[in-house]
């Protein structure tokens, strides 16, 4: 595609996939766990900016339309419809995922098979599109469920079911014999992973494109580019958003204070929460790191555009050496808190947004990223120059390649594309 637009000039060419359904089934029972929930829907969402544009009316015979179950106990099925009116874009679906809550109760696998076909398919099926089901899952389901339900789908010649099983947070391996009933004893359909963060590797998301749209046709535009329509971004869920920025000396004091602007502007795009005590909407906190335990907090997590405001006003550029691993545990002990010292709301998404080239000390790295997965943070990075260590930036960002955001210096993330770019992807 990167050769395409260069190709075809500065807007961005189109891929269409045909007549073409696609439903997710995500797992979003108590042992799948916020952060792996999460990967989920970043899963969901990488796949479909693959896949083109979609239909502009559900309703059409042609194009691609997407839905999405997320499921837990029974009764708690929740879905994006194939047929909803109100997507008609790529944005609107991402924001509409982006808003699933994980659910965190038992597991009703067979019922959620049952509930995406009588729900999301049987009634809005087109007559000439190609049906693809995608399930993640652990494999394992209540056994009070009717487990006749797991080949449900293989009811119908004209969906095709590709099954994906994935170890849950407690390092369990996933059912394997389950996995065949979903695929319909198809092998080929089924994928095995030991963790959530394989979901959203480079090489899955590219594999699962081929697998849905073996043959696209792209197209590109005569037209001057469109601007896409601006959303409000952390609308209705509460995120708790935590910036860590690199003050080494390899940052500069251009990009230093390049990031300044960037906070605040931050703060202005996002619906920030409205009180201390609102459990909706974003609150930001930033934290400077240099060598180890040099740690400089500019403001703790706050929805105050004032205290943010002072806070980057006394940050002072440490303009020292980098160790991002004591500077995440020091973060996560001071600024996220554990137990009852938690100081990130309940059911909030905590996201740790790194600002590094990955030139650092790797004192205890590894251990401060099996930190963030067990504290089910989900992380960003943004990566300034051409001289970056990709090893370090591809742990930070826990393997999700789509999470690394590069730029030649620090200014670039606020051009409106990448600036909106980022927002979206956050929120």
């Amino acid at each position: 595609m990167t050769y395409i637009r260069e190709t075809c000039g500065c807007c961005d060419c189109e891929k269409h996939c045909g007549a073409l359904d696609i439903v997710f089934v995500i797992d979003s029972s108590e042992s799948v766990g916020l952060m792996n929930f999460t990967l989920e829907k970043n899963f969901v969402i990488n796949t479909i900016n693959r896949m083109g544009s979609m239909a502009s009316d559900p309703a059409s015979p042609t194009g691609t339309r997407v839905g999405v179950v997320q499921f837990s106990h029974e009764g708690t099925f929740e879905a994006i419809r194939l047929d909803d009116p109100t997507i008609t874009s790529i944005s609107a679906f991402k924001m509409a995922v982006k808003n699933l809550q994980w659910i965190a109760g038992g597991t009703f696998t067979p019922s959620a098979l049952r509930f995406a076909y009588d729900n999301l398919i049987k009634g809005s099926k087109r007559s000439r599109a190609k049906i693809s089901v995608v399930v993640v899952t652990d494999g394992r389901f209540d056994p009070r469920d009717d487990d006749n339900q797991l080949r449900y789908l293989c009811n119908d010649p004209d969906v095709t079911v590709n099954a994906i099983g994935v170890g849950d947070m407690f390092d369990k391996r996933h059912d394997s014999e389950t996995l065949v009933s979903i695929a319909c004893n198809n092998k080929s359909r089924i994928t095995e992973m030991k963790q959530y963060t394989d979901l959203v590797a480079e090489d899955f998301i590219e594999k699962m494109e081929t697998v849905l749209c073996p043959d696209p046709v792209i197209k590109c535009p005569d037209l001057p580019c469109k601007t896409e329509l601006d959303v409000a971004p952390c609308v209705g869920r509460p995120v708790d958003l935590v910036i860590l920025l690199d003050g080494s000396e390899r940052l500069g004091m251009e990009n230093f204070n390049q990031v300044r602007n960037f906070v605040e502007s931050v703060t202005h795009k996002l619906a920030m929460a409205k009180g201390k005590n609102d459990r909706n909407w974003a609150r930001l906190a930033l934290i400077q790191f240099g060598k180890e335990e040099e740690n400089q907090v500019a403001f703790p997590l706050t929805h105050d555009r004032d205290a943010i405001a002072s806070g980057l006003a006394s940050l002072t550029y440490l303009d020292s050496s980098s160790a991002v691993g004591p500077a995440i545990i020091y973060t996560i002990n001071n600024l996220v808190g554990k137990g009852s010292t938690r100081k990130t709301r309940r059911g909030a998404e905590v996201s740790f947004v790194f600002v590094t080239d990955g030139v650092t000390n790797g004192t205890i790295l590894d251990e401060a990223v099996s930190a963030m997965h067990r504290e089910q943070i989900v992380s960003t990075v943004i990566a300034t120059g051409s001289d970056v260590d990709q090893e370090v930036l591809t742990k930070l960002a826990m393997d999700n390649q789509e999470a690394i955001f590069k730029v030649q210096k620090f200014s670039d993330v606020l051009q409106t594309r990448m600036f909106n770019r980022f927002i979206r992807w956050v929120c």
